[in-house]
């Protein structure tokens, strides 16, 4: 049909985008040419709202094929010059529009589906990526993160769940330290004299490669309080100190943030 003003000044926006991509390209300049991608996008959009076929085509239907073919020849043209960036995008547009377009030196024509060129079944060319999607590989995303992390760490991968009611067993309380010796003829152990607020006890830890006994006297620390007795060394052991393990084997107390009643429960 006849071409409007409109319609001229729209099919002559297309070669010069097309140049702006191809120069772009040329100077490796990858994001400014996507955005002359996107620019021919956005004509054909404007075009199509300006011009609204889904109006004109209840009683003016010549004038309705001829928008459809300004559209279509934007189609066309972005088949060609978006194919760098999405290729298997441009292949379903080819399928769509019947046609093979391979020549980049064809971009920016006006003529590159003739009238009467029948097309192929249209479909949604992109997917849309619900909410609950993205958010399930926003998460395997951060699983991976972490798996990443504790690789790179040197972490021992976290241990299984267990009911709170085993957690609530375990009796941990803040202590101070008393009295602090190396045990003879070990490297590791040292014995501690501890107050529990709930009396005084003996507790063997194996902090002796990190700590030296006059550094840690008066330290608050951690203490899992009914931890079964044992004998370590011919020593009678009444606990177990909390310890953090670096990724480097190194151990360092766990202690209160502040100064604490010695025998407050933690929870």
């Amino acid at each position: 049909g006849n071409l409007d003003e409109n319609d001229h000044n729209t099919l002559n926006e297309i070669p010069e985008l097309v140049r702006q991509v191809e120069s772009n390209l040329e100077n490796f300049r990858f994001r400014e040419a996507l955005k002359s991608v996107m620019d021919l996008a956005r004509l054909g959009n404007k075009y199509l709202a300006e011009t609204e076929p889904w109006k004109t085509g209840d009683r003016e239907m010549e004038r309705t094929g001829t928008i459809l073919h300004v559209a279509l020849q934007i189609t066309a043209n972005l088949s060609l010059i978006a194919r760098p960036f999405l290729p298997f995008t441009a292949d379903k547009l080819d399928n769509f529009l019947g046609i093979r377009l391979t020549k980049w030196d064809d971009a920016g024509r006006i003529d590159l589906l003739k009238p009467g060129h029948r097309l192929n079944k249209v479909e949604l060319l992109f997917e849309k990526i619900e909410d609950q999607a993205i958010e399930r590989q926003l998460e395997k995303l951060r699983l991976t993160q972490q798996r990443n992390q504790i690789s790179h760490l040197n972490l021992n991968e976290p241990k299984n769940s267990i009911p709170y009611e085993d957690f609530a067993k375990m009796d941990i309380r803040v202590a101070t330290i008393l009295e602090a010796e190396r045990v003879p003829k070990t490297e590791k152990l040292m014995q501690l004299k501890l107050d529990t607020g709930f009396d005084q006890r003996t507790v063997v830890s194996g902090i002796a490669e990190f700590y030296k006994p006059e550094e840690i006297i008066g330290k608050q620390i951690c203490l899992l309080a009914n931890l079964e007795p044992r004998k370590i060394r011919g020593i009678h052991s009444q606990g177990m100190i909390l310890l953090a393990e670096e990724p480097d084997g190194r151990l360092v107390f766990v202690t209160p943030e502040q100064k604490t009643a010695n025998g407050s429960e933690i929870k």
